[in-house]
């Protein structure tokens, strides 16, 4: 049934597309483009519960054009700005992070523009914002505000641990973080606690020589957990892939990823992609764990 459904949508997307990008009049024409945003944010949760991951590709995919289609007639739509920094960030992670980090940084960096023009004009800053200004800015956010910093600082994060060996990026760490201690005091809950989830990959994945901190990073991968009551296996294995490869402990790198690749997907059917994303992952740093130890 979930298949069936995530074929369909995409065609009556294409549909409503087509009918925006003819249409002269400019109300009509941001009511279908304002439709089609509202079926892309509904298509998420159906998403979610889809456990092949060629099909969540495909349909992902598929919406990051059409979503980019529908912005260039409406470019400062703040939803559909917001969907595509969603799209592009999640999709880099899932499907092309691990094989192609430089595609995958690419399209973090496309996922970073978008994530700018999401926020609101009155309240906006971008990549060259002074620190202590975007202090003050931040401090103007609210809850409401969440989606769209949270995807600015993943998109930007992942961005910049795509780019360790490069001065020029490694100078934004700190707004990355000013922003995603932002999101963590407004709803530290948004997204599957992903804001922890960030936290314990950024503090985890570096050296110490460069700001990295392992037990920082265990902290925000176990209050992850906890919010999740232990349900989402991404966690378990970025812990692994971080955590217990910096701290060089191979015990608990085998008992983790085992641990991912005995779930039960049907356990948690609300989250069955990333936890099969969990699995593809782990079966793969599993395959390849001779370069970590």
């Amino acid at each position: 049934m979930i298949n069936i459904m995530l074929k369909k949508i995409p065609d009556t997307l294409h549909f409503l597309l087509l009918v925006a990008l003819m249409l002269p009049s400019c109300s009509l024409n941001r009511l279908l483009i304002k439709t089609a945003g509202g079926f892309m944010e509904s298509g998420v949760q159906v998403v979610y519960q889809e456990e092949d991951l060629e099909i969540a590709e495909q349909f992902l995919a598929n919406n990051l054009k059409m979503v980019e289609l529908l912005l260039s007639r409406d470019p400062e739509n703040p939803k559909l700005n917001l969907i595509a920094a969603q799209g592009f960030g999640a999709f880099a992670m899932a499907f092309v992070e691990d094989e192609n980090p430089e595609r995958a940084a690419r399209l973090y960096q496309r996922g970073l523009a978008y994530s700018f023009r999401s926020l609101p004009k009155s309240r906006r800053f971008g990549s060259t914002t002074k620190p202590s200004e975007l202090e003050v800015l931040l401090k103007k956010y609210t809850k409401k505000d969440v989606p769209a910093l949270f995807w600015l600082g993943y998109n930007w994060g992942s961005y910049v641990l795509q780019h360790l060996d490069d001065p020029r990026t490694l100078v934004n760490l700190s707004k990355v973080e000013m922003i995603m201690h932002c999101v963590m005091e407004l709803d530290e809950t948004y997204n599957f606690a992903g804001v922890h989830l960030f936290y314990g990959s950024f503090y985890a994945a570096r050296p110490p020589i460069l700001g990295g901190n392992p037990e920082k990073g265990r902290h925000h991968f176990e209050k992850n957990l906890e919010i999740t009551d232990n349900s989402f296996y991404l966690t378990k294995y970025f812990l692994a892939r971080y955590y217990a490869v910096q701290i060089q402990d191979r015990e608990l790198f085998d008992t983790l990823l085992n641990e991912i690749l005995e779930l039960d997907l049907d356990t948690y059917p609300d989250i069955k992609l990333m936890n099969a994303l969990a699995k593809k992952k782990a079966e793969n740093l599993l395959q390849n764990q001779d370069l970590y130890w």
